[in-house]
């Protein structure tokens, strides 16, 4: 199938500002193309049902407003998205065509785009045609720009360009064509052809070869990549360095092959850096390009921070993994690494390895009970959008031992030392953090602490996957909270909470809370704290600590003798927690509100400490009724009520 379309309107904005254009997409009616814009649907391949919702029938594109539809940026809004995924598969052959302009002398083209899935991400080209709008107009080889995999990050688009020098004074037509097989979407947005105001801008994309951490003072190579935003080709450039504004480090670079508008060239420095213990920071600029001096010093300047530590010490590695009852692959690979996590010794303080686990709200039905607001902060801090999806030290990983021990041998910049225990139905937790760095201001260093619940049973999951480890239920914040460090000096965190409990035996618990589910006879609470460089995502080091198991539910005994019951409400079953200071025999009986007396279970032995007498309940009419567990030492009394 062949398809054309073009819009009864021009380009709204003409061709005025020295026949410049630019297209944000939010002109377009969704999922339309704005007025103008034309494609071709060559492929006539049918998009997976999973896509639906974008639109796209036989579109060879459609529009789409990302932030509401996705929660990105507001900066992205409404954009034009490609897709290679149909069912059947097949490869994808679809053009995104632009009304015609002129191009005047020294023009460049610009986009930002991403894509969607980091394991399918998508190529496509640009490419540019002087004569029409159908396929065989656009035969100029090379294309100007072909890319076979697009960066994926959602939160920070890549920025692409490319020089329409060659075509000054003509009439044309871009396009964009998605030639993928299997994947999933493409984003583009904010096009734009322009005339650079310089012909020679020189900037500083990246500087490389620094270790962000490392021990003891001494010299780092410094090198980077080079990017020309001019309209002019550069051939060679002088850049420099310095340290903590310290001496400058001065050398010409000549670009081989030559450096054409967005294009980039490494260099490194002949000349290493001297670093010293505690915070580096590594300045480079670039100071003329062809022999004339940088024209715009407002991009033209890159910096990095080198943290030179005292010592390194053992690690306790951090996993962390998006997870969810309602997603099949979560639930096989948590078949395996669960134990795996177990035989590791993970959350025990001792091990060298603590995981935290992030239930999220997808896929479809989306309702893991465990999904909160803390979890929704904690994905928009990694962008992540798939599950299941582990990470190692802040780097993402794949669920075995083998990336275990990559995370286990990493070193660590700091000592944490982690306690907490429960009283009174309040959660304490504390952590002794002895840093090995001195950052003194400007720290990118974030303290964070997660109570999780070590295990809970969910039936209602709508996958194999029924039992769920190491699950994080609240954090203290889950932003994290900045801290400064000094070498060797100690710092100490605490905290307190009072937990909420329901149960999660039956049905599907509403999400958005941090409640301990309960369901099982006892459970530990577990207490995760780390350090993490919110620039990199460098986890420096973690701790971790646990209670001794407690009864579920409202079983939270604060005297010497109580009792407790749940759940409760109870439905098919309850469970009565009774908690003795000395053995005893006990009599259990439970009345309704008339007194008739429902329930009997006389000369039960107890033993000292938490015990737990099993009830079914699923005879009894809905109501209220009065549990009594009469002991040695006395009475005891509690209220149950069954729902059906």
């Amino acid at each position: 199938m062949k398809k054309q379309l073009l819009a009864i309107a021009l380009l709204t904005a003409g061709l005025a500002n020295a026949q410049t254009w630019t297209q944000n997409f939010s002109s377009a009616t969704v999922p339309n193309l704005p007025a103008g814009w034309m494609q071709n649907n060559v492929d006539g391949l049918t998009p997976d049902a999973g896509i639906a919702s974008y639109s796209f029938g036989t579109n060879a594109g459609v529009t789409r407003n990302v932030t509401t539809s996705f929660g990105l940026p507001a900066q992205y809004g409404q954009c034009l998205i490609t897709t290679a995924r149909y069912n059947p598969a097949g490869q994808s052959n679809d053009w995104i065509i632009s009304p015609q302009f002129t191009v005047p002398a020294n023009a460049v083209f610009n986009w930002a785009a991403t894509a969607f899935d980091p394991s399918l991400t998508n190529g496509y080209e640009i490419r540019i045609s002087t004569t029409g709008t159908t396929v065989s107009n656009f035969t100029i080889n090379p294309a100007l720009f072909s890319i076979a995999n697009e960066i994926y990050n959602t939160t920070s688009w890549t920025q692409r360009g490319v020089s329409l020098n060659a075509y000054a004074g003509q009439t044309v037509h871009l396009a964009v064509r998605e030639n993928n097989n299997a994947k999933w979407q493409l984003a583009l947005d904010d096009f734009s052809v322009t005339v650079p105001a310089n012909a020679n801008d020189g900037s500083i994309l990246s500087i490389n070869g620094l270790t962000r951490y490392k021990v003891g003072a001494g010299n780092q190579t410094v090198a980077g990549t080079f990017k020309q935003l001019g309209y002019a080709t550069a051939t060679t450039a002088v850049i420099r360095y310095n340290v903590n504004g310290g001496a400058v480090n001065s050398q010409t670079f000549t670009f081989a092959p030559t450096v054409p508008y967005f294009g980039t060239s490494t260099f490194t420095f002949a000349t290493p850096a001297a670093l010293s213990l505690g915070t580096n920071k590594v300045k480079v600029w670039v100071s003329s390009i062809d022999g004339n001096n940088e024209a715009n010093l407002t991009n033209d300047t890159a910096t990095n921070f080198v943290y030179v530590a005292s010592q390194s010490v053992t690690i306790q590695a951090l996993i962390e993994e998006f997870t969810s009852s309602t997603c099949g692959p979560c639930a096989t690979l948590n078949q395996t690494f669960d134990p795996l996590l177990a035989t590791n010794g993970v959350n025990t303080g001792t091990a060298n390895l603590n995981a935290v686990k992030y239930q999220v709200n997808w896929p479809n039905p989306g309702n893991d009970p465990s999904y909160n607001p803390d979890v929704l902060t904690r994905r928009n801090y990694y962008a992540v959008n798939s599950a299941p999806t582990v990470l190692y030290n802040g780097s993402p990983g794949s669920g075995n031992q083998t990336n275990i021990n990559i995370a286990k041998a990493m070193p660590a910049y700091a000592a944490i030392n982690a306690g907490v225990s429960i009283a009174n139905n309040v959660i304490t937790a504390n952590a002794t953090v002895t840093p090995y760095v001195t950052i003194p201001s400007a720290s990118p260093i974030k303290v964070y602490h997660a109570l999780l619940i070590e295990q809970y049973n969910y039936p209602g999951a709508s996958t194999s996957q029924k039992d769920y480890k190491h699950v994080m239920r609240v954090m203290f914040p889950a932003a994290g909270t900045t801290i400064n460090t000094a070498d060797g000096v100690a710092q100490t965190f605490s905290l307190s909470h009072t937990p909420s409990y329901a149960s999660i035996a039956s049905g599907n618990p509403a999400q958005g809370s941090a409640n301990f589910w309960y369901n099982t006879g006892t459970f530990k609470y577990e207490y995760v704290v780390w350090i993490q460089d919110a620039v990199n995502n460098q986890v420096l080091q973690s701790g971790s600590a646990f209670t001794s198991s407690v009864a579920t539910g409202v079983v939270e005994f604060n005297a010497n003798n109580s009792i407790g019951i749940y759940p409760n409400p109870a439905k098919d079953y309850a469970i009565v927690g009774i908690k003795l200071q000395n053995a005893s025999s006990v009599d259990i009986n439970i009345t309704d509100v008339t007194g008739k007396v429902v329930y009997t279970n006389n000369g039960a032995e107890v033993e000292a400490g938490s015990n737990e007498i099993r009830i079914n309940t699923s005879e009894f009419a809905t109501g209220t009724y009065v549990v009594t567990v009469t002991t040695k030492e006395g009475k005891l009394t509690e209220k149950l009520v069954v729902v059906k």
